[in-house]
């Protein structure tokens, strides 16, 4: 027996924590790389970014392995549809915070004075958000043994909820960095002013692909 399916005999969402393992070390490292940049520490970023590529890629691997061992007749909780589109949005923020790295080896963000602690923020609400969702599928192990009722549901109810309100205040914060961006344009280059938006684009994709993730869980619960 593969190892994969070994793990799949204990709990269907183990393999989907192992793969979160790498997302969330992609999403940490990529957190610790941008808190560097806004402290215009520019030292090592090409080094640490393919380090985040690196994870993303070893999450890849993990990701093919279960696709290819998930048992089709699979008599469990939670169906291999869903267990599947769970994978492909952990996927998708691997990818977005290997995305925000690579941006960063491009050139060096021009990090103005009035965009500094505005960006601070959106950063750390799109980094709650995926927390927050990381959390849910690390505990939705007690859902399932609850039988997606009671106590457990209404808990993960609240969790999910959670992640839509940081999702939601990621969203504001990031039209006020956008009009900020604005009102300076006319004091970066092009190039600067590109990649302001490049990074704030990708980096909006961390919190709207965690309130997916959390509210995939959610429709889960709803139709058991």
């Amino acid at each position: 027996m593969s190892m994969i399916n070994r793990i799949f005999s204990r709990s269907p969402f183990a393999p989907l924590r192992e793969h979160l393992e790498k997302v969330s070390e992609c999403v940490a490292k990529m957190d610790e790389l941008l808190q560097r940049v806004e402290q215009e520490n520019w030292n090592d970023v090409a080094e640490r970014s393919a380090e985040v590529s690196k994870i993303e890629h070893q999450a890849d691997h993990i990701k093919e392995d279960i696709r290819d061992q998930l048992p089709r007749p699979l008599f469990m909780a939670v169906d291999r549809a869903r267990l599947l589109d769970l994978l492909t949005i952990q996927d998708r923020i691997a990818d977005a915070a290997e995305d925000v790295c690579v941006l960063l080896t491009l050139a060096r963000l021009p990090m103005k004075p009035r965009l500094k602690e505005q960006f601070a923020r959106y950063r750390q609400l799109n980094v709650l958000a995926f927390q927050q969702a990381a959390e849910i599928i690390n505990n939705v192990g007690r859902l399932i043994r609850a039988g997606f009722g009671g106590a457990e549901a209404e808990a993960m109810r609240e969790m999910v909820r959670k992640v839509s309100h940081s999702e939601h205040e990621a969203d504001l914060a990031q039209r006020e960095l956008l009009r900020t961006l604005f009102a300076l344009e006319g004091e970066l280059t092009v190039g600067g002013f590109y990649l302001w938006t490049r990074v704030i684009k990708k980096l909006a994709e961390v919190s709207n692909q965690s309130e997916n993730l959390a509210n995939c869980i959610r429709t889960t619960m709803e139709v058991k």
